[in-house]
């Protein structure tokens, strides 16, 4: 039996036809940009009268969308686009169909997860923090996502979370003059993290660094987060201290987040800039950042940290959700 999968961002769109045999396999899948089509709808249908004709039609299927869906109804954070399960069955003809929060797809992810989908940057091997069943997962992409889990041999219960909108707090005179630039400049009476912890975050952490050189000749487009790594990579001194600013920041978060779920079976990074920064998530800046958590910080030099590598686990999510829609018996391997 077949099912549909789809990992709705504000940045990407990705749909796929999976099944279960022993574990998740993909069968077929087709990426789209966002920002390129009025509605979610009209992709689904563009989806669907391309499938091969070798494929079955799926029986049941998950949507992960990046918002707050409240009765089966959600507004994309970072997009204009407006969903309703109701209207989404009747398109797709598929009776067995859920849409919920795209962090929580990864928490379905996580035990149906191969070896080469992770890399861990912190064990807890010789650790003796005891095991709750407790995970939770925070990853920057277009916004800031986060989400938890109680993961067990019986079943796996989600929870999502918007806490990429609690307000930026920030360590010292440098993150406080940021703040205040960016709610002066965005015209903004509060700073929510994802403003700072996100890929648009590192771009507006730049632009507030670039604002205090009185002769720069960078110009710096809204999603200008890779050219920012590259330069820092080459060793440009301000975009490096740019890229350190927004790794601290973002390990502070993180270690916050992790302290606020008691998440001991693992705290998790995913999102949309997971894959490209593993090394930086291994560097001093990221974890002395996460652990420095005053008498709290010996639990979090003991926690389990991962990092998910595989760029389309959010779709890989959606598919083991809908798998266990059916089976909920978990098959683990």
């Amino acid at each position: 039996m077949n099912l549909f999968a789809a990992d709705i961002g504000g940045t990407k769109t990705l749909l796929g036809i999976y099944k279960f045999d022993g574990k998740i396999i993909l069968l077929y899948k087709k990426h789209y940009i966002s920002s390129q089509w009025e509605s979610f709808e009209s992709i689904i249908i563009d989806f669907f009268e391309k499938l091969p004709p070798n494929l079955s039609y799926p029986k049941q299927g998950c949507i992960g969308v990046a918002g707050n869906i409240i009765n089966n109804t959600v507004k994309l954070t970072n997009l204009s686009w407006e969903l309703n399960l109701s209207d989404l069955i009747k398109t797709t003809k598929i009776d067995k169909l859920s849409i919920i929060n795209d962090f929580s797809c990864l928490i379905y992810a996580i035990p149906f997860l191969d070896r080469n989908q992770y890399k861990a940057i912190q064990s807890s091997e010789s650790s003796q923090i005891p095991q709750n069943n407790i995970v939770a997962i925070i990853g920057a992409g277009t916004g800031l996502g986060m989400a938890k889990g109680i993961i067990n041999q019986n079943e796996i219960i989600a929870l999502s979370s918007e806490g990429g909108h609690k307000e930026f707090a920030p360590r010292n005179q440098n993150e406080w003059d940021l703040s205040q630039w960016l709610k002066t400049d965005m015209n903004l009476k509060r700073l929510s993290i994802e403003r700072v912890i996100s890929g648009s975050g590192l771009t507006n952490i730049a632009r507030w660094r670039l604002s205090k050189e009185a002769n720069t000749n960078v110009n710096l487009k809204k999603n200008s987060s890779q050219m920012i790594c590259d330069a820092a990579k080459a060793g440009d001194p301000l975009m490096k201290e740019v890229l350190e600013m927004w790794l601290s920041a973002y390990g502070s978060a993180s270690g916050d987040f992790a302290l606020q779920e008691l998440c001991s079976s693992g705290l998790w990074i995913g999102g949309g800039t997971a894959v490209k920064h593993l090394e930086n998530f291994r560097s001093g800046v990221f974890l002395n950042a996460l652990k420095n958590k005053g008498r709290f910080s010996n639990y979090l030099e003991k926690l389990p940290i991962m990092v998910l590598i595989d760029p389309e686990s959010g779709l890989f999510g959606a598919a083991c959700k809908a798998h266990l829609m059916v089976d909920s018996n978990l098959k683990f391997k």
